[in-house]
């Protein structure tokens, strides 16, 4: 009986072969939700000096590398070149990053030295990245990190728990949404701010839930787009979440894969494959 050939092939041996074909695919949110319930963040300047350190280039690099097609600065909830999109409101995201106002901003909200539990899975690369990053922007706003190096499952159990971070619960956790699901608040989960009914981290902006409700009751696209705004800049003032930038990844086929239909995920309907 002959034995199987198991020598590694080359990169460009298996190319030569299958001639792979790769396409920007959807597009993704990075996002860093927070418990507001919790001290410090339960201090809506503690969550606002956040973002006037947090650098979203800082969190895209460590993601795509040096590729600027890659990525987009955002100023806001909304998916980008959607007919909703809007940076009313997102001017604390913009420009250079003001370390100073920030600690100044930590300060007046009363927060003493307590440790900001910060969960990060490791075996999601854009998770451990992100973490990697919050954890040195925490630092240099002089805050103590509780870094909870952990996998994607238990981040998924403890992002449930309301118990204080000292009793299972947590401050910070990394997470990310397809761009469609983004482009209003129908189905954004993570935009709500109706407290115990929101997503993870239960924010609580009865300012932001009006304007959602403006939304539902507009009558044409104008009026939709009006809302759109009120809601990003009501979510930005209260901080329903830290945005951290917007991304696309690659898909991949092989040259004998026909039929793939863009789209915000793989679709495989009408897929097929030669020989």
């Amino acid at each position: 009986m002959g034995e199987p050939d198991l020598r590694s092939r080359t990169r460009a041996e298996e190319e030569q072969e299958h001639q792979r074909r790769y396409r920007r695919s959807p597009r993704q949110y990075w996002l860093l939700p927070h418990e507001p319930s919790a001290p410090p963040f339960n201090n809506v300047k503690a969550r606002r000096a956040v973002l006037m350190a947090l650098s979203q280039e800082d969190y895209m690099r460590a993601l795509v590398g040096d590729d600027d097609t890659l990525w987009k600065p955002l100023p806001g909830f909304f998916t980008p070149d959607t007919p909703l999109y809007t940076e009313l409101g997102g001017e604390i995201l913009k420009g250079k990053r003001d370390f100073d106002a920030a600690k100044k901003l930590l300060a007046e909200s009363g927060y003493s030295g307590q440790p900001v539990t910060c969960v990060v899975a490791q075996d999601q690369s854009i998770t451990k990245a992100q973490g990697d990053v919050t954890a040195d922007l925490l630092k240099k706003l002089g805050m103590n990190v509780d870094f909870v190096a952990t996998d994607w499952g238990t981040v998924g159990a403890r992002r449930a728990m309301k118990t204080p971070p000292g009793q299972g619960g947590w401050n910070m956790f990394h997470s990310w949404h397809a761009g469609a699901d983004c482009i209003n608040p129908a189905a954004y989960t993570a935009i709500r701010a109706n407290g115990d009914k929101a997503w993870f981290g239960w924010p609580n902006s009865p300012n932001t839930e009006k304007e959602i409700t403006a939304w539902f009751d507009a009558k044409n696209l104008e009026e939709e787009k009006a809302a759109i705004g009120q809601v990003n800049k009501a979510a930005l003032e209260d901080v329903v979440y830290a945005p951290t930038g917007f991304f696309l990844t690659y898909t991949a086929w092989r040259k004998n894969v026909s039929g793939i239909t863009k789209g915000p995920l793989p679709f495989f309907w009408n897929v097929s494959k030669s020989a």
